[in-house]
């Protein structure tokens, strides 16, 4: 699974989170609790938030005391639902002057995603994050740890354990927290890309 990500994220309340977690107590190893900081970049050349429906994301990232430069390419590109990601990594040891880089290429800054999250894993075939993020809400993500027997008998695990966990998987999130936190500051419109 190194370099693709196969996850579902789904909003949920306060109160369904904090069920969640009681049912992970039991059942899935906690490994920890990590306040997270994305940073959102564009390229003007190739506007990420054009498409109406971004399928590309580039992101300097903070966990903790260590940062990393991401990028994430979804597909299907032209689909609402994404169904997968490529994912690259690296960590970086000056976040700042990465930043001023970016600036002095045209890069545009989108968005700032904050997040309290928490983290278990469930019988080494999940990963399973409840998320508080500033100004979104609760939210609870689930990766596949590993394959399943490709993309769509993946997803089909995925979604299988949210309903175990008494989780309403109508509320699949398609779009990813920097889109729906730049919707909620009316930079981009509702079912539509931007130019921003």
């Amino acid at each position: 699974m190194r370099d693709r990500e196969i996850e579902i994220k789904i909003r949920i309340d306060r109160e369904k989170l904090n069920e969640v977690r009681r049912k992970l107590e039991k059942i899935a190893r906690f490994e920890k609790s990590v306040r997270q900081r994305d940073e959102y970049f564009t390229p003007s050349h190739r506007n990420f938030v054009a498409p109406r429906f971004p399928y590309e994301w580039l992101s300097i990232r903070k966990r903790g005391d260590k940062a990393f430069l991401n990028y994430k390419h979804f597909y299907p590109e032209s689909g609402e639902v994404k169904t997968h990601c490529d994912e690259f990594e690296v960590e970086i040891k000056n976040p700042e002057q990465l930043r001023k880089i970016f600036l002095a290429l045209d890069f545009k800054k989108l968005v700032t995603v904050e997040k309290t999250r928490e983290i278990y894993i469930y019988d080494e075939r999940f990963e399973i994050a409840l998320d508080v993020v500033k100004d979104l809400g609760y939210f609870i993500e689930i990766e596949a740890l590993k394959d399943f027997g490709g993309v769509e008998a993946t997803r089909r695990e995925l979604f299988e354990f949210a309903k175990s966990l008494g989780i309403d998987t109508s509320k699949t999130d398609k779009r990813g927290y920097p889109y729906l936190l730049m919707e909620r500051k009316g930079l981009i419109k509702r079912g539509c890309g931007s130019a921003v």
